[in-house]
């Protein structure tokens, strides 16, 4: 009975600070989206001690409790907090790496954004895309006549703001594919933190230094960029849509690739961290070298060089 009521009584704490965090995060301006992070936290807390039914049961009573906070249209997204959090917390009992559950996480925010995504277009008829796309040609509208009143606008402003448009239209998916990672990463680490100092056992990320893409990775970047070369691409195709998105996703983690070797380098060299920041900055400012930086890493293991220069 002791147990029991233990289990009741933590229960509902975590359900209070599950709710509370909630109402944080849709209320408050700003300090919400800091809230929002640890949305998932008192559900991983509660797994982490007592077993999946209870867990399941907390998290459904939470899900019906948001409609108090912000009505039904609250509940899908505290649901798929309080799934993320119960995956969170087996991934970590189940003994799976800090990379396995940012990745796991990460495909979980994509694969339900999608599927709201699709009940907000068929069930409701709103099209964020299109809601987007609008906001952005209302922008446009009041830069261009920003413009023609100081008589500044240049020749060929319509044909360049259509093909931006197509673009920005086109790439949508590699945009969010990368934003859902960021704030996954951003999620991840500081709740981390959080379980490791109330005396959780929490798997660690290996030494951003490390990271290493395969050399396929340059393979499939360099059939991307001849892609144009091989083939037309009309702006409405599907050949368009894979060049524009699969380019943006590489080169983003082949600029990691490079930023991972100078990380690499100050390491070697023992340099303090300060100087590995500034070095951090300055190779995101030079981002196209950052990037063939990358690509030769994983090419012809610049490391081994400087490995042996360091040994010297």
């Amino acid at each position: 009975m002791q147990d029991q009521s233990k289990k009741i009584t933590y229960g509902a704490m975590m359900l209070a600070l599950f709710t509370i965090f909630l109402a944080g995060a849709m209320y408050i301006p700003f300090l919400g989206s800091i809230i929002m992070i640890f949305i998932p936290l008192p559900i991983i807390l509660y797994r982490l001690r007592y077993n999946r039914s209870s867990t399941i049961f907390v998290m459904i009573v939470g899900s019906i409790l948001s409609v108090i906070i912000g009505g039904i249209l609250l509940v899908p997204f505290a649901l798929m907090f309080g799934i993320l959090a119960f995956l969170i917390a087996e991934s970590l009992l189940l003994g799976k790496s800090k990379l396995y559950t940012f990745m796991a996480s990460g495909l979980f925010f994509i694969v339900t954004s999608v599927l709201v995504y699709v009940v907000a277009a068929l069930v409701f008829e709103i099209n964020v895309i299109d809601s987007l796309m609008a906001m952005m040609k209302e922008s446009e509208t009041q830069f261009k006549n920003s413009l023609q009143s100081f008589g500044a606008l240049p020749e060929g402003y319509e044909k360049i703001v259509e093909e931006a448009f197509t673009m920005y239209r086109s790439a949508i998916p590699a945009i969010f594919i990368l934003s859902v990672y960021l704030f996954t990463f951003i999620m991840v680490i500081p709740n981390f933190e959080v379980l490791r100092r109330l005396g959780h056992q929490v798997p660690k990320f290996p030494p951003f230094r490390d990271m290493k893409l395969p050399v396929i990775t340059i393979f499939i970047y360099g059939l991307i960029i001849l892609l144009p070369w091989m083939m037309e691409l009309k702006p409405e195709s599907s050949a368009y849509l894979l060049y524009i998105n699969a380019t943006i996703i590489l080169r983003v983690l082949l600029l990691l690739q490079g930023l991972s070797l100078v990380h690499y380098f100050m390491y070697k060299m023992k340099m303090p961290g300060v100087v590995t920041m500034f070095a951090t900055i300055f190779a995101l400012l030079f981002s196209p070298i950052t990037t063939l930086l990358g690509i030769l890493d994983i090419g012809v293991n610049i490391r081994a060089w400087i490995g042996k220069d360091n040994s010297k």
